[in-house]
């Protein structure tokens, strides 16, 4: 069973949204596959680097997409991101440092902070953005 099995469960419902948690799970599944196959070293760092720049500029994205619309919840949200930011940190430098654990805690805390983030914190955030949306397109008719 894989740690980053994509599904519809997890859909917040705003198509770009969900097409970027689509692609970090397909990043992390693939850096699943990798640390199970036996990959080295050098390339599971590279493969880390990508998993947790997709992250960052994800992070990025939702952070822009809370300024525009006011999201009052927008603090707490990216507390949140910045508690992933700073493990997820954390755990790169120990995979570029050659820790042989460091892989297997990146796809353990990435695992559980994804669908507990995204079960919540982005539902939450994108049920907002779909009314906000909606009301200012209704506006702009």
């Amino acid at each position: 069973m894989s740690l980053f099995k994509w599904s519809s469960d997890y859909s917040v419902y705003l198509p770009e949204i969900d097409a970027e948690h689509r692609a970090i799970y397909h990043l992390a599944q693939e850096f699943h596959k990798a640390l199970l196959a036996g990959t080295d070293a050098e390339t599971l760092k590279v493969m880390a680097t990508n998993l947790l720049e997709a992250e960052e500029q994800h992070f990025r994205h939702e952070e822009r997409l809370m300024k525009a619309m006011h999201y009052q919840g927008t603090a707490w949200h990216k507390k949140q991101h910045d508690t992933a930011r700073k493990k997820s940190r954390e755990l790169a430098r120990r995979v570029a440092e050659g820790d042989a654990n460091a892989s297997v805690d990146t796809l353990k805390f990435l695992s559980q902070w994804l669908n507990d983030h995204i079960s919540v914190a982005d539902r939450m955030m994108g049920a907002s953005l779909r009314n906000y949306l909606c009301f200012n397109t209704s506006l702009a008719s």
